[in-house]
């Protein structure tokens, strides 16, 4: 028998994490009364666990290790997508037993602390980060969360953007287009263009002004609710195969992008990359303009999470995956779904103001019009505020 309570938390309890471990799990099952779950853990052990239905903090559990192998074609090929992945820190000292859970993909912005013991159902003497128990509803189980994931009915919560200095940040999250790399100007036109042939009309401007920092699907979703029609089914193809030759011949990075990158290696700042596009896009830049050596695999994509910008889940995802408090990072972002997102999940944020209108970005904490301006509020170098 399994005897475990779950609780929603604020934060405090990450100063008392001894390790962690990473989790990817599917289900063969999502039945609460008999789910039927593979784990596999740090991608070196893997188990198959069976758990009947909940009484309680009790429910009964059967638990065998499987060749790692297998459970990695069980969950690639068996199990419903997207999969639960999540972070679990085990606590010390007098929190010796608990444990919490950062979920990052789908159910990015969920945090759980858990009591696994024999005597969880009756302790008393809850920590101060502790906020709600919800050991006994059912949405808080992974075997509900793969199948209807935390942002798509969490309630919302206010957020508190912290007054941190970015020169102090634990983590830089960089957007990648027009920040990294020079490629609004392209996209825009390359959009402007495609949507005027498909029977909207629409500008360069137009375009920067509309749908800089968004996606092709809330692109979909502003047109269908102002005109009631639909962008032809051959849309995103057509715009990805000129993107592609319109990058291969023109894209750039960023001017000074490079120098602020080497300061922040040498200064010993992890950062990486968090971007509305998907994720063939996104290698393309960084790989045509030279920049995919700085971040390796520190490269996150909206096609990682449920919901892109201006929801927080790319942010938290990628904070979460670079083992970050989310409080302790910052976003350089030249876009307003990019910022409003950086709002939402309670990061610093610098509006990066060489393409759109700083006044724009006002809700960003800082906002800075060219890459000295970025250095100097990163505190690289002699950077210019500006």
């Amino acid at each position: 028998m399994e005897t475990e309570r779950k609780f929603l938390v604020r934060r405090g309890w990450r100063e008392t994490v001894v390790r962690t471990r990473e989790i990817r799990q599917g289900y063969l099952s999502d039945d609460p009364d008999r789910a039927v779950r593979v784990r596999i853990t740090d991608g070196r052990s893997a188990v198959f666990t069976v758990k009947g239905a909940r009484e309680g903090a009790l429910r009964p559990e059967f638990e065998y290790p499987v060749p790692l192998d297998d459970a990695g074609e069980i969950l690639a090929r068996l199990c419903p997508q997207p999969l639960v992945e999540k972070v679990r820190h085990y606590l010390g000292g007098s929190y010796d037993g608990w444990t919490v859970d950062e979920f990052y993909g789908s159910n990015a912005g969920l945090v759980l602390a858990e009591l696994d013991a024999d005597d969880a159902a009756t302790v008393t003497d809850l920590p101060p980060w502790i906020t709600e128990e919800v050991t006994t509803d059912l949405r808080f189980d992974n075997s509900r969360l793969h199948g209807e994931p935390y942002p798509g009915w969490a309630p919302p919560t206010p957020v508190v953007t912290p007054e941190r200095d970015p020169a102090e940040a634990e983590l830089v999250i960089f957007d990648n287009d027009g920040v990294l790399v020079d490629s609004e100007p392209i996209a825009n036109r390359v959009l402007a263009a495609l949507l005027t042939e498909s029977g909207f009309p629409t500008t360069f401007e137009d375009s920067i002004r509309r749908y800089m920092g968004g996606t092709l699907d809330r692109i979909r979703t502003l047109l269908r609710t102002e005109t009631g029609r639909e962008l032809p089914d051959d849309f995103a193809p057509r715009y990805r195969e000129r993107l592609k030759a319109a990058f291969e011949r023109e894209l750039r990075p960023v001017a000074g992008i490079q120098d602020v990158l080497a300061g922040l290696a040498e200064r010993g700042t992890p950062f990486c990359v968090a971007s509305s596009s998907p994720r063939d896009r996104l290698d393309l830049a960084l790989t045509v303009t030279g920049l995919a050596p700085r971040f390796g695999h520190r490269v996150y994509s909206a096609d990682d999470v449920l919901r892109g910008k201006p929801a927080p889940d790319l942010f938290l995802h990628a904070a979460v995956r670079m083992g970050i408090d989310p409080a302790h990072a910052v976003v350089v972002e030249d876009s307003v779904p990019g910022v409003d997102a950086a709002v939402a999940a309670g990061m610093t944020s610098i509006g990066y103001a060489a393409l759109t209108p700083a006044d724009r970005l006002s809700r960003a904490t800082h906002v800075v019009r060219d890459t000295a301006g970025l250095a100097g509020r990163l505190g690289l170098g002699t950077g210019r505020q500006r």
